[in-house]
């Protein structure tokens, strides 16, 4: 069951966002938790895998932040399994494993950042903060449509999934993200600044070679799928930006 919610004095806070914190040692997610009701985030708590991924999928939180060694089923597993499922929030991993392999692994199983245990209050709140500036606010999303469509590309974003004529495509988290970016200003020459900001969450927490790989994942995928009936391209304008175009459109 979901955590209660904050207490009255908190509500009256301005509710920064809705959280689901996935951790079994309750000397951490004790203060954890009491530290971001007081900051005005709304907090549930689960104490396994099993109980985090029923609580992300039937409820609506802005960021996941999951522990990796989590009883019934580990954190690794769990964000593979929600991102199978189409769950596209952002997810932050929480680790006591300090080696690059855990973290490489974190990242591919779907988690957009990783926090190493123990970490301070003050370090969490900026990694929130930053995946938060991804999340659309509550009165924006529900006019943004959920099926995009740029000529044989489609995109169903509440399963998070993309078609390409008739290939279903696989992207990792950025490129996916990327792509849904590009998709909703289509036609439109998005600057590398605001593609950090919107997919990374700020200028200065990505790099110029991060963003050129994953836009060169996401044409790479495109390419090898491209069906008879027409062609995406994701076009560079030198010194401005990147904006996805339909052949003929």
């Amino acid at each position: 069951m979901p955590h209660p919610m904050p207490s009255a004095d908190n509500l009256q806070r301005h509710a920064t966002g809705r959280l689901l914190l996935v951790e079994d040692e309750m000397t951490l997610a004790g203060p954890v938790m009491r530290g971001l009701e007081e900051e005005g985030y709304l907090v549930d708590l689960a104490q396994d895998g099993v109980e985090g991924e029923m609580l992300a999928l039937s409820e609506t939180y802005d960021v996941l932040l999951i522990d990796w060694r989590l009883p019934r089923m580990d954190g690794r597993t769990l964000v593979e399994r929600l991102r199978k499922q189409g769950y596209s929030q952002p997810i932050l991993m929480l680790t006591a494993l300090r080696d690059v392999d855990h973290k490489v692994a974190g990242l591919d199983a779907g988690a957009d950042d990783y926090l190493t245990k123990p970490f301070s209050f003050e370090e969490l709140m900026a990694r929130l903060r930053a995946l938060l500036r991804r999340v659309p606010q509550t009165a924006s999303a529900t006019l943004q449509p959920v099926h995009l469509k740029a000529g044989p590309l489609e995109m169903d974003t509440a399963r998070r999934r993309v078609r390409y004529g008739p290939t279903t495509l696989q992207f990792r988290t950025k490129e996916y993200q990327l792509l849904e970016l590009l998709m909703r200003h289509q036609g439109e020459v998005l600057s590398r600044s605001v593609i950090a900001e919107r997919i990374w969450g700020s200028v200065y927490d990505v790099t110029d070679n991060a963003i050129d790989v994953t836009i060169s994942g996401l044409r790479q995928k495109l390419a090898a799928a491209e069906p008879k009936d027409g062609a995406i391209t994701v076009e560079t304008v030198r010194g401005v930006g990147y904006a996805l175009h339909v052949a003929g459109g």
